[in-house]
């Protein structure tokens, strides 16, 4: 009997703490169960099940939070990396964290984990990026940096941006100014070509202007001299204002273009019938090559100009040469897709230095020998840009004592038996 009392009391002790553990346990599964309802901003005492399906669903849209942070912080990567201009951000301990394309365009190789100071080589940035971290402003400034053997000009911002007490980033945008000093550079070229090509023929028509009004004009040969001069100088300043407002036209867009089907063969005769005399008279034999029909889309009378300069010239600095033959030849033909024009000369060729800048406005391989010939240095910059308005190429050979080939390569029209070849079927 006393064997089950104390079975009995021992049960009752062991159910009794069972129940005082599950009890709190309870207890604090409920107060951990209601400070995650807080959490997720629902009311205390709320069911298990309630608490568990709402801190399921935040879970859900925390994680979808995530995946479109993630996507938008690769998009801001994206974004920074295509900006042509180069961006670097740096640490206030100087280690840089991100630098786009561009940036690693101007840097050294491998700049992640590197400090600024080892990766850019420009002394004029390094010192803006002290001058931002000492004193917290933006600081800015011209800078020169070489890329690829070239100098580029930047205007380049250090910009301190504070997230917090202790953390801080600095960033580097550099804003690539080259092609505006170039072009710069060129207006005041240009500027300064234009005032010299038109002070030297004014100068000479004042000149002896003012000495026929100082003469008492007895002299007939004498004045009629004078007068060839001032006459001559007059057509250079015709000649150079004309080329000038010409080329505006070209480049504005204001010059008007009538495209039709137009013969070259056709193109090469005019010209031929408009320098024939000229060449006589400098002692260039001009040869003319073209067999019917050369057939392309263009402007007839904006095709002549562009001949017209290239035969010239080629008459022109052909004359100059002090020995052996003297030949201008202007041909036509096709070759595979293209109609193909040329013009040929054996004249002194052009200095393999000079040919890059063959193109460029008042720029002369040999100034002395162009003013005796009269050119505005204008010239092959129109024909440039004809060619171009004819969606046309323009391309040169040249070697010193053989001579210039300058070519036009146009783009051929197909006749039907060619459409019908290349589409399989019949041209309707």
């Amino acid at each position: 009997m006393l064997i089950w009392l104390l079975l009995f009391v021992a049960t009752t002790i062991l159910f009794a703490i069972l129940y005082v553990v599950e009890k709190r346990k309870r207890h604090l599964f409920s107060r951990y169960l209601d400070k995650i309802a807080v959490s997720i901003g629902e009311e205390t005492g709320a069911p298990p099940l309630y608490v568990y399906e709402r801190l399921r669903k935040k879970i859900e849209e925390l994680e979808k939070d995530i995946v479109e942070s993630e996507r938008e912080r690769r998009n801001v990567f994206t974004i920074l990396n295509n900006i042509t201009d180069p961006i670097i951000i740096v640490r206030g301990d100087g280690l840089v964290t991100f630098a786009n394309i561009a940036g690693r365009d101007i840097t050294r190789p491998g700049i992640e984990g590197r400090k600024v100071y080892e990766i850019l080589e420009n002394y004029y940035l390094l010192e803006m990026f002290e001058n931002a971290l000492r004193t917290g402003e933006i600081q800015s400034g011209d800078i020169i940096i070489a890329v690829n053997g070239d100098n580029n000009f930047y205007d380049a911002k250090v910009v301190p941006i504070k997230f917090d007490q202790e953390s801080e980033r600095y960033i580097m945008i550099l804003h690539d100014t080259t092609k505006e000093k170039q072009l710069d550079r060129l207006r005041r070229e240009f500027i300064s070509n234009v005032s010299h090509e038109l002070r030297t023929p004014l100068t000479s028509i004042h000149g002896y202007a003012e000495a026929l009004l100082d003469d008492d004009l007895s002299n007939k040969e004498l004045v009629r001299k004078f007068l060839g001069v001032i006459e001559s100088e007059s057509a250079r300043m015709t000649r150079l204002i004309n080329d000038l407002l010409d080329l505006e036209k070209l480049e504005s867009g204001d010059a008007k273009f009538n495209f039709v089907e137009v013969d070259v063969c056709d193109i090469i005769e005019r010209v031929t019938s408009i320098v024939e005399p000229l060449a006589e008279d400098y002692g260039v034999e001009l040869m003319a090559e073209c067999v019917k029909p050369k057939i392309i889309i263009g402007d007839f009378d904006r095709l002549v100009q562009l001949t017209l300069n290239l035969v010239d010239n080629a008459i022109k600095y052909t004359s100059t040469k002090e020995t052996g033959e003297k030949r201008v030849f202007v041909r036509c033909y096709e070759k595979e897709d293209e109609t193909v024009f040329e013009i040929q000369d054996t004249g002194p060729g052009i200095p393999e230095d000079a040919q890059k800048r063959l193109f460029e406005r008042f720029y002369r391989v040999d100034k002395a020998r162009s003013r005796k010939v009269g050119g505005t240095g204008l010239g092959l910059s129109i024909v440039r840009m004809i060619a171009e308005k004819h969606g046309a190429v323009v391309q040169f050979e040249s070697k010193i004592g053989q001579g210039t080939v300058f070519r036009v390569l146009f783009d051929k029209i197909k006749n039907v038996d060619e459409q019908e070849s290349s589409t399989g079927g019949k041209a309707e």
